[in-house]
């Protein structure tokens, strides 16, 4: 089966992105007068919810009941999170550093033959605002289907948003690859039979990546190869689209020959 869909997580897949959100969240925190902290070791922990209005209902009820009941009432946990939005999107007007190889590897599917797809638990106007930042107005006609946090109730590690993904791409899932850089993320690509190629990010390395085709460092340059953290990555230094389609075959023979 031919490889003819890539699609990328956005957070901590094309960019370092959730240092940006931790910080976003403490300063509409302090905005809004409250005595919140977000270290990174907390931070860590919330990650596991996924999407930042539930992340901050969670840390309200587990660590604040008190002060969700009268942000609850006032009906502030909307308003809050919409503060952090605009935090984040004002960060990420000055740029958000890419991890490596995102670019040129972004570039060289474009002229592939394989479509890029998004599949993000953020919401569209912050997926677009890194889109934007990064490469330009014009990118975001690079991306041929994009599910955001707007378009599924049930978020990762949930297999419905890599199911949407699918269906707007009119492909089935042995005809597409997923980069991710979380097990949440891996485990919704594979709920929705996907194959994976994973690298975790600053917030992600010590996670069970037991379900990916193969665990890199990052995407890798030719001039700065990835470090392999688990599979065969097979002749390959850094990934392109010679090496999604490599990968994508072995996976493909696998299936050939166990039918």
């Amino acid at each position: 089966m031919t490889l003819q869909a890539v699609i990328f997580d956005v957070d901590g897949t094309l960019a370092e992105t959730e240092e940006l959100h931790r910080a976003a969240f403490n300063a509409a925190f302090a905005e809004a007068g409250l005595d919140w902290v977000w270290e990174r070791e907390l931070y860590y922990e919330l990650l596991a919810v996924e999407g930042g209005l539930a992340r901050i209902r969670h840390y309200a009820e587990a660590w604040r009941p008190r002060d969700l009941a009268m942000m609850e009432h006032a009906g502030a946990i909307e308003a809050l999170h919409a503060a952090k939005t605009a935090h984040f999107l004002a960060s990420m007007e000055e740029g958000a550093a890419l991890r490596p190889g995102v670019g040129r590897l972004l570039s060289d599917l474009r002229g592939s033959g394989v479509r890029i797809a998004a599949c993000t638990t953020s919401t569209r106007e912050a997926f677009e605002g890194l889109i934007l930042n990064a490469f330009g107005f014009e990118a975001l006609d690079w991306f041929a289907a994009v599910v955001t946090r707007e378009d599924v109730q049930a978020p990762k590690p949930d297999p419905a948003p890599y199911r949407l993904v699918l269906e707007r791409l009119g492909l089935r899932p042995e005809c597409a690859l997923a980069i991710e850089d979380s097990a949440r993320g891996v485990a919704s690509a594979r709920g929705a039979g996907l194959d994976v190629v994973a690298a975790p990010g600053i917030y992600t390395r010590g996670e069970d990546f037991s379900q990916a085709l193969v665990v890199l460092s990052d995407l890798g340059e030719p001039h700065v190869p990835f470090e392999v953290l688990a599979g065969d990555p097979g002749p390959f230094s850094w990934v392109d689209p010679d090496a999604l389609r490599w990968w994508h075959a072995q996976v493909g023979a696998g299936r050939g020959a166990a039918a």
